[in-house]
């Protein structure tokens, strides 16, 4: 909201606005590249912009502290989600434009056959009863759309075979998913805003929030005591969903600091872990809700603008590591998964990120 007003302030060249629409955004932790910083110059004074630019200065400064985990070979187009089997030492990795789902035991990396999706996002891990959930459907990006599956499919983490496929009712594409801790299912459309619930022995998939409430949910954390749902919209901030009434509000932040642009989020201790990719800088947080799960009690910036990054997107918690996809490559791909002007595909970096001795 601040950016889309401050751009409306710059096309009238209403200086004022400017001056206190750039101040707030800088506040927020707010980096712009070099050339809208000149364009904002041109409407701020010399003294306030040396002022500013201190601030400027920190919000650029890199936060870094993940090592490389693992790499994807160029052969699995556009990773977007990743899970992790603990009793077996296996990544899962779900491919856009592959439409596969690969599995790597630091050695080699394989698909797993038979699933027949659409383009795979987000995964989603049922340990208990050994399941991996993911979201299978369709962008712009997919290759042969016709033929895509549009919905959810569980495999059996010891067999890799198929237990269930349960299809989107219309023309839902899930995106994003995540599974609670009795094995319900919560999936994202980020197309139509639709937010999906699937429980445990369902043969269909439930509305929870239909079309049009949220603008564009991505990642989403169930509460423990099962009666809310977290949602990362990507241009609204976070969202709270009161699983019993369907309610949707704002998750307000005690912290003040960018909340869109949201990709990803994992639970962790008593809040989650939020890969940032729709902001300048990319930043990895984590968000400390408040006792009783209502607020953003505080945010600490993880990692922000790291030097080997591309465009991170999901993650997964992993003990006390943080595994994510450092450089999804979205920008590499076109229509149907055509490589782009942008550059040919590189191989994928999955990134650890150690979460003790951070006073989470």
């Amino acid at each position: 909201m601040q950016r889309r007003q401050l751009a409306a302030a710059v096309a009238v060249e209403d200086a004022e606005r400017v001056r206190a629409g750039f101040a707030r955004l800088v506040a927020l932790g707010y980096a712009p590249t070099p050339e809208t910083q000149a364009v904002m110059s041109r409407h701020v004074p010399r003294e306030e912009m040396i002022a500013l630019q201190l601030r400027l200065d920190a919000n650029r400064a890199v936060v870094q502290g993940s090592g490389l985990f693992a790499t994807i070979p160029v052969g699995g187009r556009l990773i977007e989600g990743i899970a992790w089997d603990g009793n077996r030492n296996r990544l899962f990795a779900s491919s856009v434009v592959g439409r596969e789902l690969l599995y790597g035991d630091g050695e080699s990396w394989r698909a797993v056959p038979g699933i027949r999706p659409g383009s795979l996002f987000g995964l989603g891990m049922d340990a208990p009863r050994r399941l991996l959930w993911m979201a299978s459907g369709v962008v712009e990006q997919t290759p042969s759309p016709g033929d895509a599956f549009r919905g959810l499919i569980a495999i059996n983490l010891d067999t890799l075979a198929i237990v269930h496929r349960i299809a989107i009712p219309g023309d839902g594409s899930p995106a994003d998913l995540a599974v609670a801790a009795e094995g319900t299912v919560y999936a994202a459309d980020p197309q139509r805003g639709t937010i999906w619930r699937l429980g445990v022995g369902d043969t269909e998939a439930t509305v929870v929030v239909p079309a049009g409430r949220l603008q564009n949910p991505q990642g989403l954390v169930p509460s423990a005591d099962r009666r809310r749902l977290y949602v990362s919209d990507y241009g609204y901030g976070l969202a709270v969903i009161d699983l019993n009434s369907g309610a949707v509000s704002r998750l307000e932040s005690d912290a003040t600091t960018m909340l869109d642009g949201i990709d990803g989020l994992a639970p962790y201790r008593d809040g989650f872990i939020a890969v940032q990719n729709g902001t300048n800088p990319h930043r990895i947080l984590y968000l400390a809700l408040s006792a009783d799960g209502r607020r953003i009690a505080s945010v600490t910036v993880l990692e922000s603008g790291h030097p080997e990054w591309g465009e991170p997107t999901l993650g997964v918690v992993r003990g006390n590591q943080f595994l994510y996809v450092a450089d999804a490559q979205w920008e590499r791909y076109g229509a149907a998964g055509a490589v782009t002007g942008e550059g040919l595909p590189r191989p994928t970096a999955i990134r650890a990120l150690a979460l003790s001795g951070r006073g989470l």
